[in-house]
């Protein structure tokens, strides 16, 4: 592990950081050391301001990392560690890169957060309540275990006397409901891994039966890795849209106030179809690693481009990514993410297009950012936000 941030190497894990280039180990190490003290989180955000005044659209690194170095050296001579910025997220409006100047510690005013849980509605209509560092078994309605949770995770995969992972019996569903500010992992009884983002809903089977496709109803955004079984496809729906695969990796959203569906894949291979209708390949849109599949919720038309699919994932490690995305849709990523409502009387706000990254930044320093950026004015009560 790395103790000084004034080497090559150490300047280019965190370049590739925030070009969204990063490995996960490498994403790992960068937050250990974030974590390890607050002269480290501190010049880490310094590294951030650095990077968002030389960064370019063609991230062109080599050019861009001696710049930062450079920018970092200066400042370092001018400011002391005490003096450093608090707020620091990347922020890119329609009239450029804002830059925060450095100011003594904030006095907005906390948020007081409801705590909230997340719940499991079981197949015989009763409600369970999990907490992210609790434990848990969850049974069948003949009192079998099909189910144990451990923290922020839920795994049915695992064999149970009488109960095989493909079982002859009748489908039994459970349905999972992430809230806001969380988020959850699922691992189904075939070894798809699920992960749920805030303000998500998962209804699927307790245990896929034989012969049968292994279906699920995904309301809000989740991560699919599905595990291989050529005889059994496996079929997330989002109301009008039907998403089958047979084992693949990718990402769908689909919340409520978004006028699209969207499917990104990552890797394999997925179809697109109506829900109702029988799949084959003429009624399906393939898509490609790579690519992203918005289905429209008004003409159920299909358009696909290809993305840097990170932007899509970056939810998974706590990050929130936006590109050329209009307020009023980074603000709801934000209620989610945040748990928190945010009621914006600045309608020219909401129209503007802004790329931006948060990962250890709080709600408080986000709105901070743009107020010192925009002008923007606005008070906090309790959970929730009013911009005017």
């Amino acid at each position: 592990m790395y103790t000084r941030l004034n080497q090559v190497m150490d300047y280019t894990r965190i370049n590739k950081y925030l070009s969204h280039k990063a490995t996960e180990e490498e994403v790992a190490e960068i937050f250990e050391w974030i974590n390890k003290s607050s002269e480290n989180k501190a010049l880490f955000i310094k590294y951030k301001k650095a990077w968002a005044l030389t960064a370019t659209s063609k991230e062109n690194t080599a050019l861009n990392l001696k710049q930062v170095q450079n920018t970092i050296q200066r400042n370092k001579r001018k400011n002391p560690f005490n003096n450093i910025l608090k707020y620091a997220a990347i922020f890119v409006g329609l009239i450029g890169i804002g830059y925060l100047v450095n100011k003594e510690s904030s006095t907005v005013q906390k948020l007081k957060i409801d705590e909230t849980v997340i719940t499991l509605k079981l197949d015989n209509g009763e409600v369970e309540t999990l907490t992210p560092n609790g434990s848990k078994k969850i049974l069948t309605q003949r009192g079998a275990v099909v189910g144990i949770q451990e923290g922020a995770a839920l795994n049915y995969e695992h064999e149970t006397e009488g109960i095989s992972t493909l079982a002859t019996e009748t489908l039994e569903y459970n349905e999972i409901n992430i809230p806001f500010g969380k988020m959850f992992k699922l691992i189904l009884s075939d070894g798809t891994q699920v992960s749920l983002n805030a303000g998500s809903s998962l209804k699927y089977p307790v245990k896929f039966i034989e012969g049968k496709n292994r279906q699920v109803f995904l309301k809000g955004e989740a991560n699919f890795d599905v595990s291989k079984d050529a005889n059994h496809p496996f079929v997330v729906n989002v109301n009008e849209m039907n998403v089958r695969v047979l084992g693949t990796k990718f990402n769908m959203s689909s919340y409520p106030e978004d006028s699209d569906y969207t499917t990104v894949l990552i890797e394999g291979s997925v179809g697109i179809y109506k829900n109702e209708a029988e799949f084959n390949i003429n009624n399906s849109t393939l898509l490609e690693p790579g690519y992203r599949a918005r289905w429209n919720k008004n003409s159920e038309e299909i358009t696909l481009d290809k993305v840097n699919t990170d932007i899509y994932t970056g939810w998974l490690y706590g990050k929130l990514i936006f590109k050329n995305a209009p307020f009023k849709n980074i603000r709801k990523k934000l209620e989610r993410h945040y748990n928190v409502t945010i009621i914006n009387n600045n309608k020219v706000l909401d129209e503007k297009t802004y790329n931006a990254t948060f990962d250890i930044e709080s709600i408080e320093e986000v709105l901070e950012i743009l107020n010192k950026n925009y002008a923007i004015e606005y008070s906090i009560k309790n959970n929730q936000i009013i911009i005017n």
